[in-house]
């Protein structure tokens, strides 16, 4: 029985220490990324995605996908994100014009990933460039 007792002891202690950490610095126990997903299509058939004011105490990096709305292609690229806040530029390959692609930017940090929002000077549903080529939709826009 004094076995089970120290250990019974030893748990609370832990657990104890770790609530009295967070309760020190709460950041640790709420780490989640900030930021904004900026993305236009350009002249030259790509889609360039800028990621602004991303922030995380714990951020371990970030992501773009560019996807075609019926499955036909797909990519990712890593964004180096530098300053605090923090900002990055990610640039597509050149993209089929006549396609229509939704964007998507994720950073993780030590709590997960988190899904960035679109700006509001992000184009919307149905946006075309003079060259006519679509960004669906951007980021969470019609997510949730």
């Amino acid at each position: 029985m004094k076995t089970s007792r120290k250990s019974i002891a030893r748990v609370g202690a832990v657990v104890g220490f770790a609530a009295l950490a967070l309760s020190v610095n709460p950041a640790l126990g709420s780490a989640t990324v900030a930021g904004y997903l900026h993305a236009w299509t350009m002249p030259n058939g790509t889609i360039k995605v800028e990621l602004t004011e991303v922030s995380s105490p714990t951020l371990v990096g970030c992501h773009v996908d560019v996807t075609e709305l019926l499955g036909r292609y797909s990519t990712r690229g890593e964004v180096v994100v530098t300053g605090s806040p923090g900002v990055g530029t990610y640039i597509s390959p050149v993209l089929n014009g006549d396609w229509k692609y939704n964007v998507s930017a994720t950073c993780v940090d030590a709590d997960g990933a988190t899904e960035l929002a679109a700006s509001p000077d992000t184009p919307r549903m149905g946006s075309a460039d003079s060259v006519g080529m679509y960004v669906e939709s951007v980021g969470s826009l019609f997510g949730s």
